[in-house]
């Protein structure tokens, strides 16, 4: 009676969603395959900031490439605020379900009136199925994330893995890498742990850590090719001998992933928009920006060129307030677009990629440096206040001696920070905040069948969008609960036990009436132990997430079979 009823929630939800997203009253009609684009953290005026960069460089390139596709607008939200991170926003996308700040792909607490839509307290911390799990387990679609931050930062992780703490990188490393993810391009070459390359390699994925050609050269099968410590450089600052641009790596894992033409699910992430959003560095917005653009147009252009891929392309939240014109500067809206835009158009590297260099430039040279760079030479202030950063390697004035007082306070902590306050004192660009924003994000899309999401939408109507691309067989819901039920309701006849084994691991034993389980946290590992040293490990398609927070382990009701 309970499937019965559930089914037909299901059914009502989705007519709902076909009434809402139908094009001239058709419904929304599948797709093969899905392909999600984020630029974390961008506003629509570093959008606007991007566009005019370009065209005053070129006066006939007068739009990005996602342009002719701009279809609208997201409201992005937290479960309790409106104002929200990249790991509830983009989790919201993935799962169809708002939730806290910092909790990737899981359910929220319930914060009373300050909930913005219901919440059911009973099931704070159940992790959430996400698209890219439906496409895999429901569809049996090849999986791929490329991304220019490390690989569990929160919008890669939201949709391969489950953790209320978005830096638990512990747990959502592990994830990620049980996950069985078809294509892993990105940043974090430094996290990929020993166990983690062997769990890979055993299970037939090639693994490139700092390999460009390696990357170039592999044409056939499962990949993680990774790069740098953490992140990617920016694009401006980007070796180009050394990391691949976010465009070749979106060609690269979408070639990969079509190669058996059974469909697939590609999320790709501009991650560092939002990094240089936090900075206030207006260059290394453009230079990501741009960048993000370009990879948009390999997608697109693949895209309209299958016939059965959709493409859409919108950011998680806003960043910075960033605005193109400042009170500080005064007649700003009546500046051509030369004094607008030349300076910013001067800078050769972004704020983090000149920290680089000035550290690595004898201080004798350091007002040549900025001329060959920015354009023009510090003022005697402006030389006082580098030479006070506490992290200027060249200074002349010995650490201990460097001014701690109110004028120079902004600036002693970090070299990076007073680069991009003095990009942005020589521009005319402004900034409110460093930290994110609740304005509506742009949403751009290309559905082959003429059926793009159109309108002011909510982030939640996003979810329902990709879900109906996806077609039948992606019940989220019921995903959930056939593969993230907690472990007490699983076996709540069996002797259960939580504890660490010798390794460290947090492990969850199940002792059944023939047989017992050992099952590893945020893995997809279950060994079978059958008595008299007989043992089987088998391997789900899904993660199982452990939540300290509840003391359980989240997983398929299924695993019962392998008692009997």
């Amino acid at each position: 009676m309970r499937t019965f009823r559930n089914g037909i929630i299901v059914l009502v939800m989705l007519v709902s969603s076909l009434n809402l997203f139908a094009t001239e009253q058709q419904p929304i009609k599948p797709v093969k395959n899905i392909i999600l684009m984020i630029p974390d953290g961008t506003s629509f005026a570093a959008v606007s900031l991007a566009r005019w960069y370009q065209r005053y460089l070129n006066p006939d390139n007068k739009h990005l490439h996602i342009d002719p596709y701009m279809s609208g607008t997201v409201i992005t939200y937290s479960s309790n605020a409106p104002i929200g991170d990249s790991a509830p926003t983009t989790s919201c996308y993935m799962t169809g379900m708002p939730s806290i700040t910092g909790f990737v792909a899981t359910y929220p607490w319930s914060d009373g009136k300050n909930d913005l839509i219901p919440v059911d307290s009973t099931k704070a911390y159940n992790p959430l199925a996400t698209i890219l799990e439906a496409a895999k387990i429901k569809k049996g679609y090849k999986t791929g994330l490329v991304f220019t931050c490390e690989f569990p930062h929160a919008t890669p992780a939201d949709c391969s893995a489950h953790s209320p703490k978005r830096k638990d990188y512990e747990t959502i490393g592990s994830q990620m890498v049980h996950q069985n993810l078809n294509v892993v391009i990105g940043g974090g070459a430094g996290l990929m742990k020993d166990e983690y390359r062997c769990i890979l390699n055993a299970r037939g994925s090639k693994v490139f850590l700092n390999d460009l050609q390696a990357m170039r050269d592999h044409k056939n099968g499962n990949m993680w090719s990774l790069y740098g410590e953490r992140d990617l450089p920016y694009d401006f600052d980007r070796d180009t001998t050394k990391y691949p641009s976010l465009s070749e790596m979106t060609g690269k894992a979408i070639s990969l992933l079509n190669q058996d033409g059974d469909g697939f699910f590609l999320m790709v992430e501009g991650s560092k928009v939002d990094w240089a959003a936090h900075a206030n560095d207006p260059v290394g917005i453009v230079s990501d920006f741009l960048a993000f653009d370009k990879a948009c147009k390999v997608a697109l252009d693949f895209a309209m060129a299958d016939g059965n891929t959709a493409v859409v392309i919108l950011p998680d939240h806003g960043n910075s307030g960033i605005s193109i014109g400042k009170q500080s500067l005064r007649g700003y809206d009546k500046l051509s677009k030369d004094k607008l835009f030349s300076q910013l158009a001067r800078f050769k590297y972004t704020a983090s990629g000149l920290t680089k260099l000035i550290n690595e430039t004898p201080y004798r040279d350091i007002q040549k440096l900025f001329l060959e760079t920015c354009g023009f030479e510090l003022t005697p202030s402006e030389l006082q206040l580098l030479n006070n950063c506490l992290d200027y390697k060249q200074s002349p004035i010995p650490v201990n001696d460097r001014k701690k007082d109110h004028e120079h306070a902004l600036y002693s902590g970090s070299l990076e920070t007073y680069i991009s306050r003095l990009y942005t004192e020589h521009t005319s660009i402004g900034f409110t905040t460093h930290g994110h924003t609740g304005e509506e994000v742009f949403l751009a899309c290309y559905n082959p069948n003429g059926q793009p999401l159109r309108g002011t939408v909510q982030n939640t109507d996003v979810n329902t969008y990709l879900r109906l691309l996806l077609g039948e067989n992606n019940d989220l819901e019921a995903l959930t609960e056939e593969i993230f039920t907690p472990h007490n309701k699983v076996f709540n006849n069996l002797k259960t036990e939580v504890k660490k084994d010798k390794a460290g691991k947090t492990i969850l034993n199940v002792k059944g009436k023939k047989h017992s389980l050992t099952i590893v946290a945020n893995t997809n590992v279950v060994i079978v132990d059958r008595g008299k040293r007989k043992q089987r490990i088998v391997e789900l398609n899904s993660v199982i997430p452990y939540m300290k927070q509840t003391g359980l382990f989240y997983l398929p009701p299924s695993l019962n079979d392998l008692l009997k």
